[in-house]
């Protein structure tokens, strides 16, 4: 064999063998990541996940009510300014970055819910945080009035889906 055709044989091999390294250990990480026992957030995490969710941290936002949902299959929440918001069939699924979910290889599982309900003069706003992982998992929105100096009617209470960002990328939210 001649020199030149060795070492592209030996850089090939050693490329396979890093790659094949690489794939046990995020397969190790992602074992580690599905078998953590999840201890679900308290209420006061989800009341300030929910918070980063709003304008200004919901600066003029006052809590109306709070309630931990068993699971993300089926719920229907009803606040006591008839605000209401329900899911079905929302799971997350465990990912292995950068590929996306394969739900024939990673599991996906429903989740504990905490629904937060906010309420100012000109909006009532649900939001429900993913008691695990204290995600972003879903709002719903009711305005009212007009804007004074403009005249024209509200359209939205400003709620940005992500803006408290995650801490947790293994878990990602899907549905099936």
């Amino acid at each position: 064999m001649n020199r030149p055709l060795r070492r592209v044989v030996f850089v090939v091999v050693t490329a396979a063998i890093l790659l094949a390294l690489g794939v046990v250990v995020v397969a190790a990480d992602t074992q580690q990541a599905a078998s953590a026992p999840s201890r679900p957030i308290s209420e006061q995490e989800a009341i300030t996940d929910a918070m980063h969710q709003l304008p200004n941290d919901a600066a003029g936002y006052t809590v109306v009510a709070t309630q931990l949902e068993p699971s993300s299959s089926h719920f229907d929440f009803s606040g006591p300014n008839g605000q209401r918001f329900g899911e079905d069939q929302a799971k997350e699924c465990l990912v292995i970055p950068p590929l996306p979910p394969l739900p024939f290889l990673t599991p996906c599982r429903y989740f504990p819910v905490w629904v937060v309900a906010l309420s100012t003069q000109r909006c009532d706003v649900v939001i429900a945080i993913n008691a695990h992982t204290g995600g972003f998992g879903g709002a719903g929105e009711s305005y009212r009035g007009t804007d004074q100096a403009t005249s024209t009617a509200f359209d939205s209470c400003g709620i940005t889906p992500g803006a408290a960002g995650t801490t947790l990328t293994w878990w990602q939210a899907g549905w099936e």
